[in-house]
Order: structure tokens, then C-alpha cells, then sequence
């Protein structure tokens, strides 16, 4: 009986854990305990892994086990943060929300506590191989039990036990027909997927670890039946997910030779098998006819019977974001010119127009608007992404702007969100989702590090296998709750906590854990990982701001222009700029877009994070300092003197120019270093950005010096090497001048050589105002610019003063710059060059320019705090922590003047639309108090004529923005024939009579 006991004590937790990795997945989820307020149940697995972590604590007490604090740190610094998130949002946040529940919170929290503890616990039980086998064989009988109940619900009537809704939730069984997609013994079809796909990626890579025969076809056979179960779940994410990982996984354990006859074999299973995921991604986008307003040229519907043409239209009913239709999101597929859409009238009971005009929405918008309908063919999607779009990610969205560094709290999404970053975004924000992301990342590049330098042939093959389905959840996780679904979730962290012991057991003890976790917090890879992500969350939420001003110049140049016109564009500007690449692109993404702004500004975000990445590329390459490199590549991406390039589409073709540019330098740079066979392809890519750059903006044509500047201090000169540069810009300048006689400065873009120093040094004084205290310096600015200018004496001897003062600074002291400085003050002002001479700042105009900027700040402190005195230091420091505050503040009310500028657009375009079928021919249309700008947003400076025009398409409506007095006069006329004057007021468009 002793021995007994002190078995059972040596033993305990490796008995629980395998006990754990069969019950959990194959035990239903049958409700124990009920909670109020939602239908999530406490069930007998939590009191299985509560008595389980209990003994584990028990253990850990009694010294009988221990635990690497290395390898827990990601976890437990994710904890911190959660209870952080938490605590704010009980007390602080949601105090008077109806949406948030403290004890659901609470509850939630604990949840994502107990699906990782296992990862602690397991890892501890890891002393020996002859463990990890054991648990293999467990996993392995698991994962056939599972299949083969699948298969019973399939063919045989097996019931399922679903937590779709709250009647399923209550352990009800479901008898599902030979056409649902099979859950087996999940609560539904989507976590059996992923578990599915974490199941095959690590015995896919076991089975070329056997050495044996038998076992080998055994499990293969047992792959091919859960990848049968696989394609009955019809879950088109997870399938795909499964393509890639087993390719990964074939990868990394060399047997590239099998990718492609499992690939071959996975669709030719998947098109056999009826009813299972080859069906749905044949529904995924499909191309039907669309119903679009010809007022407003936005899709109403999906048009399912021909025979509905031409009859009443009755307005939807308000459907919550779950139940959104199918056809609620389109993507328009171009129409050949010659092809004329097919037109339906619709009768509809025409609205009065009364004082302000009504504005339709989105649920009253066919009711209100009367007219002709066109039906034209359109890419539709289905309900999981309209859902996804319309619905949980933009719940989530939400959730995340009440809180940006906290989020909203657990449990404030509900039950589901459709992705586990939206819902660590939306509940515990970019600290929690910069947590979460942190374990995910260490443990990743922690599996890699073991499955390099691992020698034993079993545990390469194991861990080789869990990094792949690591990689499946992590995809998994961008479109389905993975993380969140807790047989999915217990069984992940269990698996992972026995990949790590087993690295561990081949390591050295002498290695320092905590040293690789540094190793692993300072990689590129992980920095660039982070600001991508960071990336995304700043910008998502701006998706759906609406155009404004230029952008439907844009877009009507778009609507009118033919694909076999794009050769004229190289030698014709139309008396407007000169950016050929840039007219192209619009060109060829409107008959896309159309007038859904989310695609542009998804290209725009994406050239934004782009250039952000070149930007640490040259400051990594510069300072030789990954976190300086870092530093700058952050202020670079979230300072909000960014928003005009990034948030207007406007600005397209300047992102375009810069992205270009900044990753022509960096081709340049690798050329330069590199000596093998690669060194040619550089110089062709740094030539080829060189040529795109500058058919996408005329900012580009400072390039060849900002080479010269760059041989000159740290390499050498050689006027050969820029000869192909200055030859290509000569042609530029040939075609842009001489033959496409495109517009150069003048008007507000002018030079004049009398205001050339003033306008030098004022401009630069703004750009730098502009950079250090934000958007609200421009007032600073013009009052001194104003001054200076009604005084160009007092101007002009304050320069020579200026100008001497630096130089007997100069001369008297030997101020000797280093390299780095005297690089970073070349950047900013050459990059500026274009824009110095001209009467006007513009924020976009530092987009490349402020790389400069920060890279001489963050030099500079860096200097302080190797060669400085401690006060130095902290002035620094203080400078560095007030910029980065100021500019967090900064954002928000950018972002919300850009967005309501949008929204000011919108509302002037549709309350027309709404309210007017059409305008008699030579109709002029006049506008009073339409606003230029919401803070430093535009709304419609110009363009307002070319919105008009997507609404009528006819050119004979003279559109005119008039002031209260220009309005009066006309109002005064004798004859106001197909005269319209609106004003905008109290946020609502009205027209004067």
C-alpha cells in the first residue's frame, strides 16, 4: 500500500493530464452549473482541471515539482495585463454599462486563466520521453474516438451536444441530417475543425518520426480519417489553414517531395465528398445580379428571380449583425463599356421635402429613394463574411475605442466575435492584445529555436509537428474565436506544454531561459511583428470613413477613363499634375471598389505600414540598433501628422511615391553592401522603385541626391553610379514638361524667387513645429508667418542675424557633426525640397521628411544616455515620453475630425439623393456653409461638383460654393429658374427658397 502511494504521488499529475487529453475532447458539453445572464455553463471538466491545478500547487509546495519561471513569464506578464483590463474596466469603465456584467467578467477572465495553467502543469510532468510517448498514444486514441463518432453523426444518427444558442446549450441533444456539418463530440463545427487541424499538423510529423511499419500506415490511414472529418465540418477557413500548415510541416521536416500529392490528394477528397467544404467555398463569392440605385450607385440587394424586376422594393426591417443577409457586401465586377446594365423602375411613395432635407439610411434607404435600379453583375459574399465585416468586427472595433490601452473588459463581446485578436483588441486592447500576441510569438520562436538545435530524431519530429499546428490556430484564430473555445483551447496549451518540456529535456541546464526570451523580444522579426500589429489596430477603425473633397475627383476620372486610354497618361496630364501610376491605379480599382471607401483605405494603411517597415529597415541599418530602429519606426507610424497621407485617398499617390522611395534606398543600400550575384538584382529594384516613385509623385525627383548625400558620408562618390538616375529623371522631366505639359507650381503651389528665403526658413521652422507639437502649431505658425510677412524688412534682417549667429557658432566653438546628424538633417531638408519654396505647409508634405527628424531625436538621446550626465538624460527622457503622450492625444481628435469630416460628406451627397430623383438640364446648384475643413481635415475644398456628378452623371449640373452674401444676391434675382441654393446647417443640409 506505501508503494502504492508513493507511485501514485510520483505519478498523480502525469495520470491527470492524460486523463485530461481524452476526457476533454470526447466528453460532450453536458451543463453542470448555470450563471445567469448568459448561457455558458461551469461543466465537470472545469472541476477536473481546478483538482488537477490544485494538486499541481500542492506539488510545487512540496518541492516534488518545479517550474520554469522563464518559460511562464509570458503567461503571467498576459495575466497581469488581464487583471489589469479587468479591475479598470469593473471600476472605472463600465460602471453604468448595460452591456457589461462584472461577474461575467470575472468568469471570463478565470477562463483564460484555466486553459493556460495546463501549459504549466503538463510541462512540469515532462521528465523523460517515455512521458511524451505515452501522452502521444492517448492523443492519438482520442483523436480516433472523435472521428469515428463524427462518422456516427454523419451516417449513423449520433446526436450532437451544441452550445450554438442557448436551448443547445442546455445539453439538448441534436440529431443532425446527412447534409449538416458534422461537431462530433464538440459543441460545434468550427472547434472541431481547429482541433482537427492542430491534431493532423502533429502526427503528420510523428509519422516520419516511426521507425516501425506498422505504426506508420496505422497512423496514416488515421490522418486520412480525420482529414475525411475535416472536409464533413465545411469550415472553408480551417481547410485552408490545413493546406498550409501540412505544407509548412512538410517544409520543416524536409519531405518537400509530399506537398504536392497531399495537396492533390486533400481537393480531390475535398470535391468527392458531398455536402462537406467544397460546396461552401463554392459560395464563398459568387457572381449574381445586384440591384444598385442609379442615384446613389450603392448596391441595394441581391436580385434572386429575374421575374422581381420592376416591382415594389419594400423597405428592410432592421436585422441584428448575426442575421445580416446574404448579399449585404459586394465587390463590383468591371463592366465592359459597350455593355449597357439592365434597368428596372421601382414605384415607391416619393417623400415631401419640408425644411431640412431628409437624409435616407441604410435600413429606410429603397423605401425613400424613387427612380430607375440598375441590375449588373457583382461578386457576392456570404453571411460568415458579412457577418464578420458588418457585425463582431466592428462590435469589437468599437469596444476598442472606448478603451484603446485597456479595452472594454471580458465578457463585453458576448459570446462571440469571430476572431481572437478582435476580441482580445476589443475586451482587453493593445496592451492585451500585445500580451497575448507576446506568448504566442515567445513560445513560436522558442519551438523553432528547439526544433533546430534538437538532435534526438523523435522529439525533432514532435516538435516539428506542434509548431505547425501552432501556426493553424494562430490562422485559425483571425477568423474564428480559437483561443476562446475551451476543448480547443485545453487541448492547445496541453500539447504545448509538452513541446516545451520537451526542449527543455534536450537543452543544456546551463542555458539561460530568460536570456532566449530577451534574445526573442529583441529579433526583428518580433519588433516588425509588433509594429505590424500595432499598425492595424491604429488604423482599422478608419476604414469606413467616407471620401471627401478630391477623392471624387479622383474617382469620377476613374469612372469615365478606359483601360486602352492608359497609354495617353504618360504623355497627356490634362492640365493637372503629372502621376501616371497613380491615375492607373484608380483606374483599375474603382470598377472593384467603386464607392465603398474600405478598399482604398486598406491600400492606403497597407503602403503606410510598408514604408514603415523600410523605415526601420534604414534606421537598423544606420544606428545598428534594433530598438532605436524601432523606436523611430513607431513615432513614424502613429504620429498624426500621418493622417493626411494615410487617411485621405486623396493622398494615394504621395504613399504610393514614398513607399517607393523609401524602398528604393534600401535596394540602394543592400546593393551597395552586397557582393555576390544578389548585388545586381538591387540595383535593378532600387531603379525600378526609382521610376515608379516618380510616375507616382513629383516628390521622387530628390532622389538621385539623396543617393549622392548618402555615397558622400558613409560610403564614397562615384559619378558613374548615379548616372542612370539622373538620366531617368532628365527623361521625367522631358515627358512631364515637354510633352505631357503637365501643371508645375503655381497658384497656391508657386514659387517666387523674392519669397524664396522666407518661405525656406519659415517652412522649415513649421515643418519642425508641426512635427514636435502636432497640428495645433499651424496657428502658432501663421500668426509669426503673418507678422514676418507685413514686415519683410524686420523678416530679412532677422535671417542675415540668424544666418551669421550660426556661423560664428560654428566657427568659434569647431562644432564638428557626426555622420548620423549630418545624414538625418540632409534627409529633412532635401525630402522637404519641393515643398520649402512654396506660400503654404501641408502636413502631408513630412511624410518622408520626418524620418529625418527622428532620427536625429532619437540619436540624440541615445547619446545622452551613453555620454551624458543624468540631467541630461532626464530632459531626454522627458522630451522623448511628452512627445510620444502629446501625440496620443493628438490622435484621437485627428481621427475623429477625419472621420466626421466623412461624415459631412456623406450626409451633403445622400440628403441630395434622398430628396431629389433629378435636376433639369443646366440646373446650377449652389452651396452656402459647406465646410472646407474639420480641423485639419478636408471636407470639400473641391470635388463637391464631381460627388454631385456619381449621384445625376449629368455634366450639364453646374455645381457653385457660394458665401451668405453671394446666396442672398442670388435669392434676389428676378429669374431663379433651375436655381438650387442648400445651406448647411445644424448638421443638416436645407435648401433656401
Amino acid at each position: 500500500m506505501v508503494k502504492l502511494l508513493k507511485w501514485l504521488d510520483e505519478n498523480i499529475l502525469e495520470i491527470l493530464v492524460g486523463f485530461l487529453l481524452i476526457f476533454i475532447p470526447l466528453y460532450p458539453k453536458f451543463p453542470l452549473i448555470d450563471l445567469p445572464q448568459t448561457w455558458v455553463y461551469i461543466r465537470l471538466e472545469d472541476f477536473l482541471v481546478a483538482l488537477t491545478v490544485g494538486i499541481w500547487l500542492l506539488q510545487l509546495v512540496r518541492k516534488k515539482i518545479s517550474i520554469n519561471v522563464s518559460l511562464a513569464l509570458p503567461i503571467l506578464v498576459y495575466w497581469i495585463i488581464g487583471g489589469i483590463s479587468l479591475v479598470y474596466a469593473v471600476f472605472v469603465l463600465n460602471t453604468n454599462s448595460p452591456i457589461f456584467s462584472p461577474y461575467l467578467g470575472v468568469f471570463h477572465y478565470l477562463r483564460r486563466i484555466e486553459y493556460m495553467v495546463l501549459f504549466l502543469v503538463t510541462l512540469s510532468t515532462v521528465r523523460n520521453l517515455k512521458v511524451v510517448e505515452r501522452y502521444l498514444k492517448i492523443i492519438g486514441v482520442t483523436l480516433l474516438l472523435v472521428c469515428i463518432y463524427g462518422f456516427g453523426q454523419k451516417f449513423l444518427g449520433f446526436p450532437a451536444f451544441l452550445t450554438m444558442n442557448e436551448e443547445f446549450a442546455k445539453g439538448i441533444p441534436v440529431y443532425l441530417s446527412p447534409i449538416n456539418r458534422i461537431s462530433s463530440t464538440f459543441a460545434g463545427h468550427y472547434d472541431l475543425a481547429c482541433w482537427l487541424v492542430l491534431m493532423i499538423a502533429l502526427f503528420s510529423s510523428v509519422l516520419f518520426g516511426l521507425k516501425k511499419k506498422g505504426w506508420r500506415i496505422g497512423l496514416f490511414f488515421l490522418l486520412l480519417f480525420s482529414l475525411v472529418n475535416l472536409i464533413f465540418t465545411a469550415s472553408r477557413i480551417s481547410f485552408s489553414v490545413y493546406i498550409l500548415t501540412i505544407s509548412l510541416v512538410l517544409v520543416l521536416i524536409r519531405q518537400k517531395k509530399f506537398i504536392i500529392p497531399v495537396v492533390l490528394l486533400s481537393l480531390f477528397l475535398m470535391n468527392l465528398i458531398q455536402g462537406g467544404v467544397g460546396e461552401r467555398f463554392l459560395k464563398t463569392f459568387r457572381i449574381q445580379k445586384v440591384v444598385y440605385d442609379v442615384e446613389t450607385q450603392k448596391p441595394l440587394g441581391v436580385l434572386e428571380n429575374p421575374e422581381e424586376a420592376g416591382k415594389l422594393l419594400s423597405p428592410q426591417e432592421e436585422v441584428a449583425r448575426e442575421d445580416l443577409p446574404v448579399g449585404s457586401g459586394f465587390i463590383n465586377l468591371p463592366l465592359k463599356k459597350e455593355t449597357t446594365p439592365e434597368a428596372t423602375s421601382v414605384a415607391v411613395i416619393k417623400k415631401s421635402v419640408e425644411g431640412a432635407l431628409k437624409t435616407a439610411t441604410v435600413s429606410s434607404e429603397i423605401a425613400t429613394i424613387s427612380g430607375e435600379f440598375l441590375i449588373k453583375r457583382a461578386i457576392v459574399y456570404d453571411i460568415s463574411f458579412t457577418t464578420r465585416i458588418q457585425g463582431t468586427w466592428k462590435r469589437a472595433v468599437d469596444a476598442f475605442r472606448r478603451n484603446p490601452l485597456l479595452g472594454s473588459g471580458y465578457s463585453y463581446l458576448g459570446l462571440a466575435s469571430d476572431s481572437s485578436y478582435f476580441r482580445a483588441l476589443g475586451e482587453t486592447g493593445i496592451l492585451g492584445l500585445s500580451g497575448f500576441l507576446f506568448v504566442i510569438i515567445s513560445y513560436g520562436l522558442w519551438l523553432m529555436k528547439g526544433f533546430i538545435k534538437i538532435k534526438d530524431e523523435f522529439s525533432h519530429y514532435l516538435v516539428g509537428g506542434i509548431i505547425g499546428g501552432l501556426l493553424g490556430l494562430v490562422l485559425n484564430a483571425l477568423f474564428i474565436d480559437v483561443f476562446e473555445a475551451s476543448k480547443v483551447a485545453f487541448s492547445f496549451w496541453t500539447v504545448l506544454g509538452m513541446a516545451l518540456g520537451v526542449i527543455s529535456l534536450n537543452f543544456k541546464k546551463k542555458e539561460n531561459v530568460s536570456e532566449e526570451v530577451k534574445i526573442i523580444l529583441k529579433s526583428k522579426f518580433f519588433l516588425v511583428t509588433i509594429l505590424l500589429v500595432l499598425g492595424i489596430i491604429f488604423f482599422v477603425p478608419t476604414l469606413n470613413n467616407y471620401f471627401i473633397g478630391d477623392d471624387f475627383t479622383w474617382l469620377r476620372w476613374a469612372a469615365d477613363g478606359k483601360i486602352e486610354e492608359i497609354p495617353n497618361y504618360f504623355v497627356s496630364s490634362s492640365g493637372f499634375f503629372y502621376r501616371p501610376l497613380a491615375k492607373i491605379y484608380f483606374l483599375l480599382i474603382y470598377p472593384i471598389f467603386g464607392l465603398k471607401p474600405q478598399g482604398y483605405h486598406l491600400v492606403d494603411i497597407g503602403l503606410h505600414l510598408l514604408s514603415m517597415v523600410g523605415i526601420f529597415s534604414l534606421s537598423l541599418d544606420l544606428l545598428k540598433s534594433k530598438m532605436l530602429a524601432f523606436l523611430i519606426s513607431f513615432l513614424f507610424l502613429i504620429h498624426p501628422v500621418n493622417n493626411e497621407s494615410v487617411l485621405w485617398i486623396s493622398s494615394t499617390s504621395h504613399l504610393m511615391a514614398a513607399t517607393f522611395y523609401i524602398l528604393g534606398l534600401n535596394s540602394y543600400i543592400l546593393w551597395r553592401k552586397e557582393v555576390r550575384k544578389w548585388r545586381v538584382i538591387f540595383l535593378f529594384l532600387t531603379i525600378v522603385s526609382f521610376i515608379l516613385a516618380l510616375l507616382s509623385h513629383e516628390l521622387a525627383i530628390t532622389f538621385p541626391l539623396i543617393l549622392i548625400i548618402y555615397d558622400v558620408i558613409f560610403y564614397r562618390f562615384h559619378l558613374l553610379t548615379y548616372f542612370p538616375f539622373l538620366l531617368i529623371e532628365g527623361i521625367y522631366f522631358w515627358l512631364r514638361n515637354g510633352i505631357a505639359k503637365a501643371l508645375w507650381f503655381s497658384g497656391d503651389y508657386s514659387y517666387s524667387l523674392w519669397h524664396f528665403p522666407f518661405n525656406f526658413l519659415g517652412n522649415i521652422f513649421g515643418y519642425l513645429g508641426l512635427l514636435s507639437m502636432g497640428e495645433r502649431f499651424i496657428f502658432i505658425y501663421e500668426l509669426i508667418r503673418n507678422f514676418f510677412r507685413a514686415n519683410q524688412i524686420l523678416a530679412t534682417g532677422g535671417i542675415i542675424l540668424l544666418f551669421l549667429g550660426f556661423w560664428q557658432i560654428l566657427k568659434r566653438r569647431r562644432f564638428k557633426f557626426k555622420k548620423i546628424e549630418i545624414f538625418a538633417i540632409f534627409w529633412f531638408i532635401v525630402l522637404l525640397l519641393p515643398f520649402l519654396g512654396l506660400g503654404n505647409i501641408s502636413e502631408r508634405y513630412t511624410y518622408e521628411a520626418q524620418f529625418g527628424f527622428y532620427l536625429l531625436l532619437v540619436w540624440m538621446i541615445d547619446a545622452a544616455y551613453k555620454r551624458g550626465g543624468k540631467f541630461l538624460k532626464i530632459i531626454f527622457s522627458l522630451i522623448l515620453i511628452g512627445l510620444i503622450i502629446f501625440t496620443f492625444k493628438e490622435i484621437r481628435k485627428s481621427r475623429k475630425d477625419w472621420h466626421e469630416a466623412g461624415e459631412i460628406s456623406n450626409k451633403v451627397l445622400l440628403s441630395l439623393a434622398s430628396n431629389y430623383k433629378e435636376f433639369p438640364s443646366n440646373s446650377s446648384l449652389y452651396f452656402v456653409n459647406v465646410p472646407l475643413r474639420i480641423g485639419r481635415a478636408w471636407v470639400f475644398p473641391v470635388g463637391l461638383n464631381d460627388g454631385i456628378w456619381f449621384i445625376y452623371k449629368n455634366k450639364d449640373i453646374k455645381v457653385f460654393q457660394v458665401s451668405d452674401k453671394e446666396a442672398k444676391e442670388i435669392l434676389n434675382q428676378a429669374s431663379k429658374e433651375n436655381i438650387y441654393i442648400f445651406i448647411y446647417k445644424n448638421d443638416g443640409l436645407r435648401r433656401l427658397e
